[in-house]
């Protein structure tokens, strides 16, 4: 084959690297090396290069933060596990809502959601699958939040002794008006109309025990006839429901299990005061009360998750650190039950540390409403 002919075939740089692997050691080490020497560095690939921006940050997406007092690490955190036995919570300045209308105002809340199966996450999707343990903090009750715990949660049997119940506070008392069915007798309209009035105390088994010194049937004094008699309240009306008791002519209630789940777990309810804003209960421990890191979002009111597991819709999030805080700046008013609702109706923001911020409206949508899903994107 003539060279004219081979050039053709082949070009000219092949030609030379090909006489170059075939020629003598010797002639190749007497050629210059024309090689830039930029083409012998390394140059990271991008994935490399996504590591080494996010190894600084890994440390502290790893790092569990979790509240002194709360339950600590039992093992190594994995991917999907950060063996942190509890999610530690903070509420501050929150209008937390269970579900149609039954919860409470919280001033503030330090505690932990504790999983009833050890292991699992937080299940926010099935309330019954865990409770809140509560170290310390204020909540309050109002007389709307207080009828319908009752109307509409332990009143719900029937046939019941007590129906229509309306609650009224004032400084240090609780009037009751209640439509009240005699034993053996259970008269159409709801029953008797009965006023009880007295104060609120708490006992020593952390119980809430209303004693009303003030009983009336049709504007007449019950009591007197009861003391004649020998017969209690507990006699005439009987009730013994989950979180509310009545013995003699006491009515016992625990909020322990005064509300739908998830249960709450008291370590000492330190006081109980009523006035016209509500039945206002002060919660505390013996131990050392938790500290938590500042949530990074410029707010009063807040719900923040720090540390543990929790899952969301389909998605584990594994060593939490998420703040729930109202998409206006406003009081937060957070819907439990409604929550897929409510955050579908906002925007999630994520920090490159890992925290997630969710603003939400303050309303939840309804069953039947059409949930206009927002964007994630900085407003206009």
């Amino acid at each position: 084959m003539n060279d004219r002919l081979l050039s053709r075939r082949f070009p000219t740089g092949l030609l030379a690297g090909l006489w170059l692997a075939a020629a003598p050691a010797g002639a190749a080490d007497e050629q210059a090396n024309t090689l830039d020497p930029q083409d012998a560095a390394h140059v990271p690939a991008l994935v490399e290069k996504q590591q080494q921006r996010y190894q600084a940050l890994q440390n502290e997406w790893q790092a569990r933060h979790v509240p002194r007092s709360l339950a600590r690490p039992t093992d190594a955190p994995a991917a999907r596990d950060s063996n942190v036995p509890t999610v530690g919570i903070k509420l501050q300045d929150v209008d937390y809502e269970i579900a149609d209308g039954i919860g409470f105002h919280v001033k503030s809340l330090v505690g932990a959601l504790v999983p009833n199966t050890a292991g699992e996450p937080v299940n926010f999707d099935d309330p019954d699958q865990y409770r809140i343990h509560v170290h310390a903090g204020e909540v309050t009750l109002s007389p709307a939040q207080l009828d319908a715990v009752f109307n509409r949660y332990v009143l719900t049997y029937a046939p019941r002794s007590l129906s229509s119940v309306t609650n009224q506070t004032e400084d240090g008392r609780l009037i009751v008006d209640v439509g009240a069915r005699l034993r053996g007798f259970l008269p159409p309209i709801g029953g008797l109309p009965t006023r009880l009035s007295g104060p609120v105390h708490v006992t020593e088994d952390n119980r809430l025990a209303y004693t009303p010194d003030k009983v009336s049937n049709f504007g007449l004094s019950l009591l007197p006839v009861l003391n004649a008699t020998g017969l209690t309240l507990a006699d005439l009306t009987p009730l013994d429901r989950p979180g509310a008791h009545l013995k003699n002519n006491t009515l016992l209630m625990d909020p322990q299990n005064l509300f739908p789940a998830p249960r709450l777990e008291i370590d000492k309810i330190e006081k109980v005061t009523l006035s016209e804003r509500g039945m206002t209960l002060v919660f505390a421990s013996d131990a050392p009360e938790p500290t938590f890191d500042d949530p990074p979002v410029e707010t009063d009111s807040y719900i923040w998750l720090q540390s543990g597991d929790a899952r969301f819709y389909g998605t584990v999030l594994v060593n939490a650190r998420l703040a729930l805080v109202n998409e206006n700046n406003k009081r937060l008013h957070f819907h439990l039950y409604d929550y897929r609702a409510q955050t579908a109706a906002g925007r999630i923001d994520g920090l490159a540390d890992g925290t997630l911020i969710a603003r939400v409206p303050n309303t939840a949508p309804g069953a039947d409403d059409t949930i206009v899903i927002t964007e994630n994107r900085t407003p206009d």
